[in-house]
């Protein structure tokens, strides 16, 4: 091989531009059907799967985006109170369940409001968690 010969000439670093663009792309295509479940709904479609494509039923409820699902109320039984506000993170991981809420009131479990925070941080063992979903379409809570 001659020392003097261009390794990597104009069209060599043209095609490898158009491949970089091309996979930004596909790749950006991949994350919108990953998060979507595309290909898991059409499978469901179908009637070739009833899966619905998350690890659990933790990971598909948070996941969903509905309205039905981003309030909630954690009752912890061994304080006796419940925290009530809007998820904003949670955890994937199956060691242990975390939830980060926004605009958070803390109960006791009689209904009086002990404090309300901004933010609260909550971390539970996966069989030390309760949550229900409130919300009812139509109503601001």
């Amino acid at each position: 091989m001659k020392k003097d010969v261009e390794f990597l000439d104009g069209p060599a670093i043209k095609l490898i531009f158009y491949a970089s663009l091309v996979s930004v792309f596909c790749a950006l295509l991949w994350l919108y059907g990953s998060n979507y479940k595309l290909l898991t709904r059409l499978l469901q479609s179908i009637s070739a799967t009833k899966r619905y494509g998350d690890e659990d039923v933790w990971d598909f409820t948070f996941n969903s985006g509905k309205p039905e699902v981003e309030y909630v109320h954690v009752r912890d039984f061994e304080k006796k109170i419940t925290y009530a506000g809007w998820v904003e993170a949670f955890s994937e991981t199956e060691k242990q369940r975390e939830l980060r809420l926004r605009d958070v009131i803390v109960y006791d479990f009689e209904g009086n409001v002990l404090f309300e925070t901004p933010r609260v941080y909550l971390a539970r063992k996966m069989d030390n968690i309760d949550i229900e979903f409130p919300y009812r379409p139509g109503t601001t809570e």
